[in-house]
């Protein structure tokens, strides 16, 4: 689902990512310096200027295959809010007070658990990022491809996939994918696309119905 590799440098509540490190990009440029270490004569100028512009073609050929992420998460008392801020994507805002507890590096979910050991994991990303991905598609057209991708691989792993609320016409498809007598632990997904980016939801608890977290998740996508 995701080919290129990330790198992420962890400060409190915050990850800064880049997909490319610059590391890679300083080598090449010092390899292509190297080589014009030679004394200012007319032709050897000439000569740097080509090195130069063909370091410069190679520095912005790095950068524009680079992505850069903030990500920061902070609780609001005042209005009992809190915040999962993605940008350059934008935020994600969970209504009362959860913590981050994890994150996935490969579904880029951000996982929260409140103070009922409740979990739920976020995630959202440009609907590009998807190897189903189609310019053509509708928000309709796209959840409903997103389901059965993410449903055929968890099929693979022995669970059963169903469907809970289907409004794909708005943008969402509530399921759940369930694995022998595991449903004292209840799960369930919303999967969303609108403005060109893809959700992700789940929640899992022991305490809650799944009728709670099936409204959570989607006031949680209407809000967002």
């Amino acid at each position: 689902m995701w080919r290129r590799r990330e790198c992420e440098l962890s400060i409190p509540s915050f990850f800064f990512t880049s997909l490319i490190p610059d590391a890679l990009c300083a080598t090449l440029a010092l390899r292509l310096i190297g080589t014009a270490n030679l004394k200012m004569t007319s032709m050897k100028r000439t000569f740097l200027i080509i090195v130069f512009g063909v370091l410069q073609l190679v520095l912005h050929s790095c950068k524009t295959t680079q992505t850069t992420m903030l990500i920061a998460d902070s609780y609001d008392e005042k209005k009992n809010e809190t915040t999962l801020t993605l940008l350059p994507y934008g935020n994600i805002v969970l209504p009362d007070k959860w913590k981050k507890i994890n994150y996935n590096s490969t579904s880029k979910q951000h996982f929260f658990e409140n103070s009922d050991s409740t979990t739920v994991a976020v995630t959202k990303n440009p609907r590009e990022k998807y190897p189903f991905y189609q310019a053509t598609q509708t928000d309709k057209d796209f959840v409903t491809k997103f389901v059965k991708w993410d449903g055929e691989f968890w099929e693979k792993q022995g669970l059963t996939v169903k469907k809970i609320n289907d409004k794909s016409d708005n943008g969402y498809i509530v399921w759940q994918a369930i694995k022998g007598d595991s449903n004292n632990v209840n799960t369930l997904f919303l999967f969303g696309s609108k403005s060109g980016y893809a959700y992700n939801f789940s929640g899992t608890s022991k305490s809650w119905s799944d009728q709670k977290i099936e409204e959570f998740l989607i006031n949680l996508f209407n809000t967002n």
